[in-house]
């Protein structure tokens, strides 16, 4: 138990400091005024950049800007837009749409291979589709299908949304298929508009849906606490095979709320960004929605990083034990040759 615990420690240090940037998406096509965030300085796109988890991309007015993955899928951002990449690692190419409209073309996806589309509502788990995705100012989501399928999820429920179909997810509420045929700008352009006449009813769906997500966290964290009390150290490779199955979904299960509960997060701090100047009302109404964001986002960051950790922890523990097994059969080879030399 003190090994396991002492290499989940110092993976989770590794996990913080040392972990390098990786590459995997990258700007392919740029008109206009783009910004890419990264580090807290702000950086010209130009076609050729990659670009690593955590970046931001923003699109101003008349601009666009389009992103191209490994296997040649693209995501077009259209003009006042902001998106984040949020992972790159283990088949994942992963990004956040904080505000804006974006026009998905995915691939087929490999098998063991992932790419999802995270709003501040919901995740969209992408099976090889052409769609859009649209964010409101109130973080209300729209994905209007083109071609193929995929599936909407968030705490409140699950559904799946095929061609020609789309689907509405607002805050605080599981998603729904629609019949509205509204293309995804006008959808945004219309509840923008709401957004402003109602701005605190949009505060107030916030603060519960951010308490759904802390309440969730909160239960994740008392289970990640069971898995590090729980010895990773077993003798058995396919007792180890069984619990790394069931860390791996609920791995997943962590990822996707700490992802849009980030992605929240920044929905609301580009609210502040936007109507600080404009509409003192909005801005008084998100500030204090922003505190209790902060204070979700970071429990959930923790979450995710200890998971991992855990994750790698079994991991290399497996790998020990299957090692020790191979080194046990290759000594008992050597014993039985020994006796048929005799």
């Amino acid at each position: 138990m003190r090994k396991f615990m002492f290499i989940y420690w110092v993976l989770i240090v590794t996990v913080l400091l040392f972990a390098p940037y990786v590459y995997a998406l990258e700007i392919s096509f740029v008109v206009g005024d783009v910004i890419v965030e990264r580090d807290g300085k702000e950086n010209l796109a130009v076609v050729g950049m990659k670009l690593s988890q955590g970046d931001v991309v923003v699109t101003k007015n008349a601009s666009i800007a389009e992103l191209l993955y490994s296997d040649k899928s693209t995501l077009r951002i259209f003009e006042n837009t902001k998106i984040k990449v949020a992972a790159i690692q283990d088949n994942q190419e992963n990004v956040s749409v904080i505000n804006g409209v974006i026009k998905a073309k995915i691939s087929k996806l490999q098998k063991g291979e992932s790419k999802k589309v995270y709003t501040p509502t919901t995740v969209c788990a992408i099976r090889g589709t052409e769609f859009f995705v649209a964010v409101s100012d109130s973080s209300n989501s729209r994905v209007n299908m083109e071609e193929g399928s995929l599936a909407l999820a968030n705490p409140y429920g699950e559904i799946s949304v095929n061609n020609d179909e789309q689907a509405t997810v607002e805050v605080a509420k599981k998603p729904l298929l629609d019949d509205n045929p509204k293309n995804p700008e006008l959808w945004k352009n219309t509840a923008d508009k709401d957004f402003v006449l109602e701005p605190q009813k949009y505060a107030e769906s916030y603060n519960e849906y951010l308490s759904t997500l802390e309440q969730r966290s909160s239960m994740q964290s008392a289970e990640i606490e069971k898995y590090k009390q729980s010895s990773a150290k077993k003798k058995d490779s396919k007792k180890i095979e069984k619990d790394m199955d069931e860390l791996e979904n609920k791995v997943a299960v962590i990822a996707d709320d700490f992802f849009l509960g980030d992605c929240a997060n920044a929905a609301v701090d580009n609210v502040l960004q936007m109507y600080k100047e404009k509409k003192q009302e909005i801005f008084d109404s998100f500030n204090k929605v922003k505190e209790q964001a902060d204070r979700v986002v970071q429990q959930q960051k923790a979450n995710y990083e200890a998971i991992m950790a855990i994750k790698e922890a079994y991991r290399k523990n497996y790998e020990e034990i299957k090692g020790k097994h191979k080194e046990s059969i290759e000594k008992i080879k050597e014993e039985i040759n020994k006796v048929h030399d005799q």
